[in-house]
């Protein structure tokens, strides 16, 4: 018998639950049944089941059609009922039936109401569900452990106007002669509690698109129908693609991608109903941006890779749950770079790995896979190094052992495993079988320990040596570090002159490379999770050679370069000296433009006021170019990296450039839009929105605030949110502030806020809001959403906000975030390393 209070015996196994609940929307409550049939492995007779925030009506248990006496006792704190039987049960099958009562929260888990205003601005509510991961026991009492597989046969008591989803396929309806009817869902296969799912509400779905013989479906707002064909079609390429990769047929009988107008996740992988925050479902192509269509199809992916990688094969415990993340973003990226080459999807992934690293450059990072006690403590998983780095390092061995033997590997794992749970060890034990590689010591290197390595190249007497030692931007000092020590690297070398391409295994701490060559590009083709630090003759050799490299490779380069500026590696003189080589070999790159737009942002708020001039200088220099070369207005010809550089050009200027003429024409755009006499470009809207509220007034917050309370679609709502963090005037800021406590969706506040202490301007003014009033704030937010907007913190180094340090440090120490894992310490250990970089770029400033 366990000795975890919060664990259930392993003992009684569910193999069906027959569960029938009736909503009522209205008063935030509801009424349920459920018949679990179980088989019992010994002799017992104590049992348990989860729940939380339910009461019992009655409790029965039979065995072979006799009913036994029980009573059960209610353990609210770990989420348990303890159901004791008056004598034994045998081995064997077990019946258990609870009638119980529950409510509708507002927290965005569980079982929850969401809201949307209709067209006559009328309030509506629906009931929906977030079970991920342990909040279907605020639905129904269950066993809520992933290694708790069974089916489900699920009815829903609902109004007759309303429209219910589930996981399975609707197999009957009937009137119940009281303003309700009963629907009836087929039953589902055999899949871990946290992926049940139930909508219900005044909702339409889209006619099905049949594809492979799976109807695919978008449930959204009455009226909304229009907007949906963009989903539809990223989902059938999805579906067509994950099938032919996996070599498996979809596990479920039908997909309904769901638009929830209140969703604390940006979107959940419940097999058949995948529920998503509505701008990812409800979207139209054209009138959105690039970057918010690659946003749609990036998230979509990742959701139906899930199907496979998850749904059917699902982890044992929740250490597990990285490789569902991990992989699902490996998969998205695949499926989103099949769907849109043009998109260079796995160039612009460097910006999102390069957030994923300056994670691991710090102590308080950790590892990508770390014990799982309390299934709470999986909630520190749900970060940039489950998704981003367990993404890339995957991405690192495909490229070193080959595609056909990773994809082999991975269809023999997830045919081992359909229905069933596994560890992390025995994914690369299946690709072990494919490719007679050290996979399991190669990935174990990178999941089970922290951080990530400097890989140094330098010139040696027949060539080259490359070296690897942990990287970090500060020195561990009396910090506990989780930063590794020595990793099994697949190291890319290339030669400018075509001469070398190969990879090999850097294992110990270096390797000597023979070569006559002068230069030598290491992690070519930009795969590797490593950043690499060339000797100065090297990276001047490189310099006059920018043209040479894979667009992968030049990223890499400025990008790692930023790194080591952040870690007093690198003047930040010396990073806007290759910037300025990149403009000189007549490189315009979005993913390389996103990293110097970074660096000059960070440059122009840590040096304040007393660097505006160069900043100006600066920013005309850098971007000025990428204007001249493209124009201000988007063009028929311009590909997907284009479009986001002048995005990046435009802002930049009209922002902290204070570029007159780049100001003038976001204000003429934004005042046809008003006068209704032409529409903002959907490629530029973001950036004009965005120049407009940094430099604007009362008049323009008030149209912009009206453009969000009565947006045509969910993308444009999100814009003229956007927008509304945006304002320097400190009374303008003022209203923001006060609009996220009461007037933005609870989902979407916390990001506004996050926004917000990262502006020069908004940062110190929301700081002193977010202090004042935290303890509401974190009643408000959804518990998930609170360490983002608390990573904003880390951000506030301007002048006038680095003063008072010692209160922002003060805060940090008396906060607590609802969830275990790292994030505030790592909070606090990176706003330390942006002080000591701000007061490094003041005190040089020239």
């Amino acid at each position: 018998m366990t000795q975890e209070p919060y664990r259930l015996y392993e003992y009684l196994k569910p193999q069906n639950y027959d569960l029938f609940l009736a909503p009522d929307i209205e008063n935030a409550t509801f009424s349920g049944r459920v018949t679990i049939d179980c088989e019992l492995a010994v002799q017992a007779s104590n049992f348990r089941l989860n729940y939380a925030e339910l009461e019992f009506a009655k409790v029965e248990i039979e065995q072979e059609n006799n009913t036994i006496g029980n009573s059960f006792q209610l353990d609210e704190q770990n989420e348990i009922v303890e159901i004791t039987t008056v004598s034994p049960l045998n081995p064997g099958d077990v019946r258990i039936t609870i009638e119980f009562t529950g409510i509708l929260n507002d927290k965005l888990a569980g079982f929850y109401k969401s809201h949307y205003r209709d067209h006559e601005g009328n309030n509506v509510a629906i009931a929906t569900t977030q079970f991920e991961a342990t909040d279907a026991r605020r639905a129904f009492p269950c066993f809520d452990e992933p290694s708790f597989k069974a089916t489900y046969d699920i009815s829903l008591e609902i109004d007759q106007d309303h429209l219910a989803i589930s996981n399975g396929a609707e197999v009957s309806q009937r009137s119940l002669g009281n303003g309700k009817k009963l629907v009836v869902f087929e039953r589902t296969m055999k899949m871990s509690t946290y992926l049940v799912a139930f909508i219900v509400g005044r909702l339409e779905a889209t006619e099905a698109t049949v594809v492979r013989g799976i109807p695919i479906r978008v449930v959204h707002r009455p009226g909304w129908g229009d907007m949906t064909k963009f989903a539809i079609k990223v989902a059938e390429h999805s579906l067509n693609f994950f099938t032919d990769f996996f070599g498996i047929d979809y596990p479920g009988t039908k997909m309904d991608l769901i638009a929830i107008p209140d969703f604390a996740a940006g979107a959940m992988e419940n097999l058949g109903a995948i529920t998503f925050r509505e701008p990812l479902v409800v979207i139209e192509e054209s009138t959105a941006s690039q970057p918010e269509l690659e946003r749609a199809v990036d998230v979509i992916a990742h959701e139906i890779a899930h199907m496979w990688f998850g749904d059917l094969a699902t982890m044992k415990w929740w250490n597990g749950i990285w490789l569902n993340e991990a992989f699902a973003t490996y998969m998205e990226l695949l499926c989103c770079d099949a769907f849109e080459p043009k998109w260079k999807r796995w160039v612009s992934f460097g910006i999102s790995k390069g957030r994923a690293q300056d994670v691991d450059a710090l102590h308080a990072t950790r590892p990508i896979e770390f014990p799982v006690n309390h299934p709470s403590d999986c909630q520190g998983m749900f970060d940039l190094l489950t998704y981003e780095k367990g993404g890339s390092v995957l991405r690192m061995l495909e490229r070193f052992i080959g595609m056909e033997k990773f994809r082999s590997g991975v269809s023999n794992y997830l045919r081992k495993y359909s229905y069933a749970n596994a560890e992390t060890t025995d994914l690369w034990d299946a690709i072990e079988e494919a490719e007679d590689a050290p996979v399991r010591s190669i990935m174990d290197s990178w999941v089970f320990q922290g951080g990530l390595p400097v890989v140094t190249v330098e010139r040696a007497a027949e060539g080259f040596r490359i070296s690897q030692r942990p990287f970090s931007f500060i020195e561990k000092g009396d910090l506990d570090s989780a930063i590794g020590s020595n990793w099994h690297i697949p190291v890319g070398v290339r030669s400018l002159s075509g001469s070398i391409d190969e990879k090999f295994l850097l294992e110990g701490s270096s390797i000597d490379y023979p070569s006559k060559e002068t230069a030598l590009i290491v992690n070519s083709h930009g795969d590797g999770y490593f950043h690499v630090l060339y000797s100065p003759e090297i990276l001047d050799e490189l310099k006059n050679h920018l043209g040479s490299l894979e667009e992968i490779e030049a990223f890499n380069l400025i990008s790692d370069s930023f790194a080591f500026v952040v870690g007093n590696m690198m003047s930040i003189d010396d990073f806007f000296d290759l910037a300025a080589a990149y403009r000189s070999a007549g490189i315009i790159e979005s993913s390389i433009d996103a990293i110097i737009a970074r660096a000059l942002a960070t440059y122009a708020k840590a040096a304040g006021s007393a660097a505006s001039e160069r900043v100006v200088q600066l920013a005309d220099a850098l971007f000025g170019p990428v204007l001249e070369s493209l124009g201000f207005e988007t063009s028929e010809d311009d590909t997907a990296s284009q479009g986001a550089s002048r995005r990046r050009a435009l802002e930049i200027l009209g922002t902290i450039g204070k570029n007159q003429e780049v100001i003038a024409f976001a204000n003429d755009q934004f005042r046809l839009d008003m006068s209704q006499e032409k529409a903002l470009d959907p490629e530029l809207a973001s950036s004009i929105i965005s120049i407009v509220a940094h430099n604007g007034d009362e008049a323009d917050y008030a149209f912009v605030l009206d453009r969000y309370r009565n947006a045509q679609d969910p993308v444009e709502e999100q814009r003229y949110l956007s927008g509304l963090g945006s304002f320097e005037d400190p009374s303008l800021i003022d209203r923001t502030l006060a609009l996220a406590m009461n007037e933005i969706r609870s989902q979407d506040a916390p990001f506004v806020l996050y926004s917000m202490l990262a502006s020069a301007s908004a940062g110190e003014p929301t700081f002193n809001f977010i202090r004042a009033n935290y303890e509401r704030l974190v009643e408000h937010y959804p518990a998930s959403a609170v360490p983002r907007m608390l990573e904003g913190v880390s951000s506030l180094f301007a002048p006038n906000i680095s003063e008072r340090a010692t209160e922002v440090r003060n805060f940090l120490s008396s906060v607590s975030l609802p969830e275990t894992g790292k994030r505030l310490i790592q909070i606090k250990e990176r706003f330390e390393v942006n002080q000591v970089l701000a007061s490094q770029i003041r005190s040089n400033v020239r």
